[in-house]
């Protein structure tokens, strides 16, 4: 499984058709998050939209696995649509899959992600924001830092989590904890929800955070009813790589 190089400014851009996927692209997203029904806050996309879309950007896809919004605890009956989904993401072409499950109790339920995870073989993985309904971040963070591979390496790539709160600015105290913790564990920390582009240079500076995941901020009146602005995602780009470009002066 491909790191992402540590400290590396990478913009993710939600994406929910072959248009939107192209605009990121262009505007110089480093990774799709392929979703449908962002009325819900997004559910796994159809097969046709995931081929689709695979073959019409050069950068990674990350499927969104998930089978409906009622919550982030499911069934055994769920968890089989969503190993299939699986399976089938990566058999279509996918760099990688977004995933998560929650017990009744608020903890990281691995034996459904591992289930999850069987049919992965490789692709990339990233927990999507059931990490901000769980009962304790870190604890989900340390939880998921215990996924290990034959070869003992992390499954996890990152967490997608805006600290627990609303949005991502709201929560950049707890976003440095985890980014910290993260850091030990060598599970990447990516913020998301509410993102604008105004806002990424204060999430950077707060918190050590260089994966931004971007939504409505790069949409024209901050809205999924309008398609991805490539401008806009440039101008995103642009504030993400001069805010990471300022840490690291910072660090030296």
């Amino acid at each position: 499984m491909k790191k992402q190089s540590k400290r590396q400014p990478i913009l993710e851009v939600i994406a929910t058709d072959t248009a939107d996927a192209r605009a990121a692209e262009q505007g110089g997203a480093d990774r799709i998050e392929l979703v449908a029904a962002m009325t819900e806050d997004g559910l796994t996309p159809s097969y046709g939209v995931i081929e689709q879309v695979v073959a019409s950007v050069s950068i990674p896809v990350y499927v969104m696995i998930r089978p409906h919004s009622r919550s982030f605890c499911y069934s055994p009956d769920d968890i089989r649509v969503m190993t299939e989904d699986v399976r089938v993401a990566r058999a279509l072409g996918a760099a990688g899959v977004v995933i998560g499950a929650l017990t009744t109790e608020g903890e990281m339920d691995l034996p459904s992600i591992q289930s999850c995870l069987s049919e992965a073989n490789g692709l990339g993985v990233t927990i999507h924001r059931a990490m901000d309904a769980s009962s304790n971040l870190l604890a989900a963070l340390r939880d998921l830092g215990r996924i290990r591979d034959a070869s003992e390496r992390n499954v996890v790539e990152r967490v997608l989590t805006s600290g627990g709160k609303a949005a991502a600015l709201e929560g950049l105290p707890e976003l440095k904890q985890l980014q910290e913790l993260g850091q030990m564990l060598n599970i990447a920390v990516m913020a998301g929800s509410g993102v604008t582009i105004e806002g990424i240079s204060d999430i950077v500076s707060a918190t050590g955070i260089t994966e931004i995941h971007m939504g409505s901020g790069v949409r024209q009146g901050g809205s999924f009813q309008q398609p991805v602005d490539t401008q806009l995602v440039t101008e995103a780009k642009a504030r993400l790589i001069r805010a990471v470009q300022r840490l690291k002066s910072h660090k030296q």
